[in-house]
């Protein structure tokens, strides 16, 4: 295989120009954004390449081209049985150009093929340069409608012309179909990416924004505006997608269940929310439910938790109903959920919850960790039993600099953001949520990223 690399603007330029040097059956191996554009890692078979370029017409020295004069000595002089056969392979032609015409041409006969092959052989011969009316009127009726003569084509000669225009019909329809699958791989902009929103994209990559958030804030971009102006405009729009509660959610009361992966911090994050909640409204009118029986040493953690707040505690056991639990802390005016993000919890939360009606009745909380990635937290968020979800908790911010890959699910489903958490220590490392704030602290961490880089390099 013949493989070629070609650095272009543009995938447009890169497919022009592959095609124009390997042909059209090349084959695209990779491709990488470069800082002078676009590299492209093409190949193709060696025998395809060589019948494309024995195919195409061999190229002429434009020097040569220029420096060319005129030479006469040596052109070869059209002797009389050739001008005869071609005479006569053009007289059907003439015959119909001269039908409606009051004079007819003369028959071929030898003496006039004589005369005809000596005065084209005359090299200072003067020829007209105006066609009778008659001769171009007929000329032009020809080219408006197929002649007898056009039709009388040989049978090899159409097949062949019919074989040539289906190849060709199907290389167009091929190229099309590349042309629109780059396309579709392509962002809206990137077959005329600026220097600036090339920029622009890969600091959205380098703080972890998926794809279709870069694309949806990059949609507003203007070609016009400062690479400051543009970036301040794509965080505006970030931050502004996300909402928060104008009162603190836990103050308000009620049951809540705090739900999340494995790891993301629902335990402690439950404990800092008990402890908020008893520093303002004291301990007797909440309690602390948790159902995670699945691993040990889970509820024996968030029981100490409990007593040492002075707050009623309740650990679910299994065959136990959540719903007759709860029916029993009905007189408390907060009472919050603790839950496992296993497998075997996620089925035993819907047999639990949303099996029996219960989600209707409890306020969904989805706990994020800012050190998680997009793919994973989208893997839970498909796998979790129910999609009412009533706010968001972003989690273990003090551990992840750059942490866009919460924002998809956030900005996706429109999850209110409740509470952000950037340590350990119960109750000062939570915040009410706060939008503009977070994403701040996203720009400090992109500059954070960038100085280590810098260092490391």
């Amino acid at each position: 295989m013949k493989v070629k690399r070609f650095v272009v603007p543009s995938m447009q330029v890169g497919l022009k120009q592959i095609g124009a040097t390997l042909g059209p059956g090349a084959v695209i191996l990779s491709n990488k954004k470069l800082a002078s554009g676009l590299e492209i890692v093409a190949g193709v078979d060696e025998a395809e390449l060589a019948e494309y370029q024995a195919s195409q017409p061999a190229v002429t020295d434009p020097d040569a081209i220029i420096k060319a004069s005129a030479d006469r000595t040596g052109s070869p002089r059209l002797d009389p049985a050739s001008m005869q056969h071609l005479l006569e392979a053009l007289a059907p032609k003439t015959r119909a150009a001269f039908a409606g015409t009051d004079a007819a041409p003369a028959p071929v006969t030898p003496e006039r093929t004589q005369a005809a092959a000596s005065a084209l052989s005359q090299p200072d011969i003067d020829v007209p340069k105006r066609e009778p009316a008659s001769v171009a009127k007929a000329w032009s009726s020809e080219r408006q409608s197929p002649t007898d003569s056009s039709r009388e084509r040989s049978a090899d000669g159409a097949d062949s012309k019919q074989w040539v225009r289906v190849m060709r019909e199907e290389i167009d329809s091929l190229r099309q179909l590349l042309i629109q699958q780059t396309e579709h791989l392509q962002s809206p902009a990137t077959s005329a990416m600026s220097p600036q929103r090339e920029r622009l994209e890969a600091r959205l990559q380098t703080l972890g924004l998926s794809a279709p958030v870069q694309r949806s804030l990059l949609r507003p971009f203007d070609s016009e505006a400062s690479l400051d102006t543009n970036w301040r405009r794509v965080m505006g729009r970030l931050a502004a997608g996300m909402t928060a509660p104008v009162f603190d959610p836990v103050v308000q009361g009620g049951q809540i269940a705090l739900c999340g992966p494995t790891g993301a911090g629902k335990t402690t994050t439950l404990a800092k929310l008990a402890a908020r909640y008893v520093k303002h409204h004291g301990s007797a009118s909440m309690a602390i439910v948790s159902t995670d029986f699945f691993q040990m040493g889970a509820q024996d953690a968030l029981a100490n938790i409990a007593r040492i707040l002075g707050v009623h505690f309740v650990g679910l056991q299994e065959g136990e109903s959540l719903s007759d639990v709860l029916a029993s802390l009905a007189d408390r005016d907060l009472v919050l959920i603790d839950s496992s993000g296993s497998r075997e919890a996620l089925a035993h939360w819907r047999e639990q919850v949303i099996d029996t009606g219960l989600d209707q009745r409890l306020q969904t909380t989805m706990v994020l960790p800012a050190t998680a990635h997009a793919d994973g937290l989208s893997q839970y968020i498909k796998n979790f039993p129910g999609r009412r979800i009533d706010g968001v908790v972003v989690t273990k911010l003090d551990e992840a600099p750059c942490f866009g890959g919460i924002f998809d699910a956030i900005l996706r489903h429109r999850w209110p953001l409740w509470y952000t958490t950037d340590g350990q220590n119960i109750p000062a490392d939570i915040a009410l949520g706060d939008p503009v704030s977070l994403v701040k602290r996203l720009v400090r961490g992109l500059s954070e990223t960038k100085s280590k880089l810098a260092y490391a390099s």
